[in-house]
């Protein structure tokens, strides 16, 4: 009997620890996910918004720990030309520098997964 409870505990941990992992990692990278919520609000933004929410991303990247395996820099520059662009009123290839820069930002999340 005691050999089936300690089974069934150590299973409810295992599940527990799997379910909460990727919580704990989400949370772990916050100046991460703040960028990517930036990025997400620049896209939406109104023309006179747009280099203010890139900025903040930025920001919060350049505050974000550098173990992201190079994705993080990467991320940084698309963001730089994406600023360019809202500057040059080019909504298009700054959408497609966003869309880039939270690709990269991803990937160097998963990167601290592995």
């Amino acid at each position: 009997m005691k050999t089936s409870f300690t089974k069934t505990i150590l299973s409810a941990i295992s599940v527990f620890a799997i379910t909460l992992g990727p919580v704990a990692l989400r949370a772990a990278q916050p100046e991460m996910n703040e960028a990517i919520e930036s990025l997400e609000k620049a896209r939406k933004a109104d023309h006179d918004h747009h280099v203010e929410h890139l900025e903040r991303a930025k920001h919060h990247l350049e505050e974000a720990s550098h173990n992201k395996h190079g994705e993080r820099v990467v991320a940084v520059h698309q963001i730089n030309e994406a600023i360019e662009a809202a500057r040059k009123h080019e909504h298009k290839r700054m959408e497609e520098h966003i869309a880039h820069a939270i690709k990269d930002i991803r990937e160097g999340k998963e990167e601290i997964r592995k």
